[in-house]
């Protein structure tokens, strides 16, 4: 039986030269075969260490393989302070964030990182626990605090920055997305996605009624 701590996800440590080695190589090797495909004994020759340093640092592949999802967290989450933005227009705000936003989410390494979570997912929870914590719950709570931000200086009108926050994000995880980690698509050029943006952002700020009407107005 697992400990409590075992079923925690964890976040990697600074690590020594090796596991960091051995992350850098595992990544390769679960992004291109999969984790079923995927043994410690060809993990070992790719990162070019001993299979004694390899079970010292991550004694099973579960193990590594929730380091390798941590690390691709951290080094590829959106960051960002609220205090960054401040005297900017506010579609000028949103759409920066929401390109930085996107850019990320539909670049290929995200996409394949993405479709290897969701289906290890069943076998690995702790690694989609991981994975989304430090990846959709932390782009939330960033964009939250530029929404609170944002509200205390009277620029935008909201009591809830939070669900402000998660609606921009649906809309900015519309369009393609799908296709792309289903490998139904293209991936969108710079232009397409920043365009993508623009109008996500345009939608977002004015909705979709004419200027002046309202919305309990018949049809």
């Amino acid at each position: 039986m697992q400990s409590s701590e075992q079923n925690s996800p964890q976040p990697v440590a600074s690590q020594d030269t090796k596991a960091e080695q051995i992350i850098a190589a595992a990544r390769e090797v679960f992004l291109e075969l999969g984790y079923a495909a995927t043994s410690m004994d060809l993990v070992a020759q790719r990162a070019r260490v001993s299979k004694t340093t390899l079970y010292t640092r991550f004694p099973s592949k579960e193990e590594l393989y929730t380091a390798v999802i941590s690390a691709e967290c951290e080094r590829r989450g959106i960051r960002f302070t609220p205090e960054m933005f401040d005297g900017l227009p506010l579609r000028d705000i949103l759409v920066q964030v929401g390109r930085r936003f996107v850019d990320l989410l539909w670049s290929e390494e995200a996409i394949r990182v993405h479709q290897s979570v969701a289906g290890e997912a069943m076998r690995m929870p702790v690694a989609a626990q991981l994975y989304y914590q430090a990846g959709p719950e932390q782009g939330i709570a960033h964009f939250a605090a530029l929404f609170s931000r944002l509200a205390d200086r009277g620029v935008i009108a909201t009591d809830d920055p939070v669900f402000a926050a998660r609606q921009l994000l649906a809309a900015l995880q519309g369009g393609p997305y799908c296709a792309l980690v289903l490998g139904l698509c293209p991936a969108p050029t710079e232009e397409e996605r920043h365009a993508f943006v623009d109008k996500a952002v345009d939608l977002f700020l004015h909705g979709i009624l004419p200027a002046g009407d309202s919305p309990v107005r018949p049809a």
